[in-house]
């Protein structure tokens, strides 16, 4: 499971914007479906992580917004949700990903002392 280092990997850099040892109240990530992260996974081991480096227990919110690809055979833009899926519209897998490969902090709320 990359998820576990994924989460420490995380965690490591949210330490170094907010300070080592500060409680974390909610973290809220971005992941694509093109990550190849399990969000379930992510999330099973990420409270665990927090506590043991010291940071709390936070909640962990993931937003998983759909991929925006881009067909290079007959030029349709479409959301998609596989790296193995075709275009809609004629099959081709020749496309470009616009979006979808992220697994991003986007924000984090801190516990107030």
């Amino acid at each position: 499971m990359h998820e576990f280092s994924i989460a420490e990997n995380i965690l490591e850099t949210i330490e170094t914007q907010v300070g080592a040892r500060t409680r974390l109240y909610e973290v809220h990530l971005i992941v694509g479906p093109l990550s190849g992260v399990s969000a379930d996974a992510l999330e099973f081991c990420f409270t665990e992580v927090a506590h043991t480096r010291g940071l709390g227990s936070p909640t962990l919110t993931i937003d998983q917004p759909a991929a925006r690809v881009h067909c290079l055979e007959c030029g349709v833009h479409y959301e998609g949700r596989d790296l193995y899926e075709g275009c809609p519209e004629c099959g081709s897998l020749r496309r470009e990903i616009l979006t979808g490969h992220e697994c991003t902090v986007d924000w984090v709320r801190v516990e107030e002392d």
